[in-house]
């Protein structure tokens, strides 16, 4: 079983302004882009646990210090129905460019980007020791950036190569939001707004 944690700050994202001004005006996508947001995923999962001993748990700690969270400047969101799916690699032949983009339906996008996988072995043993303690068998926490894109694209097909268009990083004037060569980016979502 899986529970993911979506992390916000509760002020302004300057990150996410600056990616998504740097996309629209100096890498041209303002045809397709229409809204882009960002927050930190924390993936927790669990072997052979019953669920409610896993969101307590898993609540438990969440709550037990800064390490997920800082209440301070931040909010969660449970993501829990349904969890966000596995979602697949995007690779630079998925990439497409800014001038293919400039119509077409509205579509969201989730976007999940590591470093080198963004598993957390470093919190991994003293939380699956906390968790122990109320029968929960936590075998792995992962951490990530997730960027939720609003953009418009002809189709399935176009819309995943303008996300990778924009995220894919391959040169000072294409993409923009992970390096292949140490980040993982995945594409979780990919659905048509009606």
């Amino acid at each position: 079983m899986r529970i993911d944690l979506a992390v916000t700050l509760k002020t302004t994202d300057l990150v996410r302004e600056t990616a998504r001004r740097t996309l629209v005006e100096d890498l041209h996508w303002a045809g397709c882009l229409e809204s882009l947001a960002r927050a930190e995923l924390w993936r927790f999962a669990a072997q052979d646990s019953d669920p409610a001993a896993f969101r307590g748990a898993l609540a438990a700690e969440v709550e037990r210090g800064s390490t997920y969270y800082n209440p301070n400047k931040e909010s969660h969101t449970w993501l829990l129905d349904p969890p966000l799916p596995q979602g697949e690699p995007l690779a630079e032949a998925d990439a497409g460019s800014a001038d293919d983009f400039n119509s077409g339906s509205a579509w969201c996008a989730e976007l999940w980007v590591t470093d080198e996988g963004g598993a957390r072995n470093d919190l991994l043993s003293g939380a699956a020791l906390r968790f122990q303690k109320a029968g929960v068998r936590l075998v792995s926490i992962h951490k990530g950036t997730l960027w939720t894109f609003g953009l418009r694209a002809e189709s399935a097909g176009a819309a995943r190569g303008a996300v990778a268009g924009m995220a894919l990083s391959r040169g000072r004037t294409a993409g923009l939001l992970f390096n292949p060569h140490y980040q993982e980016g995945r594409l979780l979502t990919l659905a048509e707004k009606s």
